[in-house]
């Protein structure tokens, strides 16, 4: 596991020799520059991108799209030195000029050449793309590759890891005629009026206690080959049997789901018992939901009762702040039996798990 004293070694090792690669090309920099990332924090990259409308150059702290090494390259970047002729930041940004072209192996083709057709994926964008361009016998992996790439860079790092699910071929014989399709050149302003009006994300959080929708869930059942629940036979014990569980969704979380700065899931886990129990676990979820959002700092997005337990998932922009926040609350002698969780989720996979059987 990468530490503090991990991240401080590379960036002493960096400044180090930033004055010997002051004279080399951006190609060998980035090669040196990333042996150096490789020795001290395996996972990570560094990349150059220069700005045509501002002097120096940004340097981007990536994670190469590996959602669990968002957090070490948000730390990383924090926690640069004052560097003479960069700027540092963490994940790839969108592109500035999504109409460019790009060449690999004696193929060449551009944002124009790629078409795009967006569609939603159980909360996420799904995206179906097609090649208009000639594409050389053999070179089909190839050129998908090469759009696999374009689209990262046109969405950026974030959006690409988080906000986009499927992502699917299709040839001209077999596209969807019905279906909208967009040059990945023009697919920013696409995909953000996608995310607003297809799927409600307006990045607002909701007013009062917002809407509420219910399932009862069967889990730990046995399923056939296509997901739908089958009878088995039980021991004695009641071994093998389904558990039953209900879940309450807050679908008015909707507009602020995946939102950048919301990407803790924070759950609060308590033992009920008994009638009594169940109905102070309740408040205490509810008092917790009001001490976050009424200062915008979480959401309470979910509640399960299961296997005697009442669970409330929150999304929180600040852990310890959320924790800081909620301590006089779960303090408390009905707070006794609490388990806290924690985890990086900025897919919100623990709301869309049971969000996504409402769409």
């Amino acid at each position: 596991m990468t530490s503090h004293a991990d991240i401080a070694t590379f960036w002493t090792a960096f400044a180090a020799q930033e004055p010997s690669w002051l004279d080399l090309s951006p190609a060998d920099w980035v090669e040196q520059a990333n042996a150096l990332v490789e020795t001290h924090l395996p996972g990570l990259a560094l990349e150059l991108i220069a700005s045509p409308d501002r002097a120096g150059v940004d340097l981007i702290v990536t994670a190469q799209g590996s959602l669990e090494l968002f957090p070490l390259a948000a730390q990383v970047a924090a926690a640069a030195p004052p560097l003479r002729a960069y700027r540092v930041a963490a994940l790839r940004p969108r592109s500035t000029e999504p109409d460019f072209p790009l060449g690999m192996e004696g193929f060449e083709m551009s944002t124009r050449d790629v078409l795009v057709a967006l569609q939603q994926d159980g909360g996420q964008v799904a995206l179906e793309l097609r090649l208009v361009c000639a594409v050389p016998s053999g070179f089909e992996e190839h050129a998908q590759h090469m759009a696999f790439i374009m689209v990262d860079h046109v969405l950026g790092e974030y959006d690409f890891a988080v906000k986009v699910g499927a992502v699917d071929f299709v040839d001209e014989g077999h596209h969807d005629r019905d279906a909208t399709w967009t040059a990945l050149a023009d697919l920013q302003p696409a995909f953000d009026a996608f995310w607003l009006n297809a799927l409600g994300r307006t990045g607002l959080f909701p007013e009062g206690d917002g809407a509420w929708d219910a399932l009862e869930l069967q889990f730990d059942c046995a399923v056939d080959d296509e997901g739908n629940a089958v009878d088995v036979d039980t021991d004695s014990d009641g071994e093998g049997r389904a558990e039953t569980g209900a879940v309450m969704i807050n679908t008015s979380a909707n507009a602020v789901a995946m939102r950048a700065d919301l990407t803790c899931a924070l759950t609060l886990d308590l033992a009920i018992p008994d009638a009594a129990a169940l109905a102070a676990a309740q408040a205490l979820h509810d008092q917790a939901a009001t001490l976050l959002q009424v200062p915008q700092l979480g959401i309470l997005v979910l509640t399960m009762v299961r296997a005697g337990r009442r669970q409330a998932l929150y999304y929180v922009a600040d852990e310890k702040l959320a924790r800081q926040t909620l301590a006089p609350l779960l303090l408390r002698q009905e707070a006794a039996s609490l388990e806290v969780k924690s985890r990086f989720d900025p897919a919100w996979s623990g709301y869309f798990e049971y969000a996504a059987y409402l769409m």
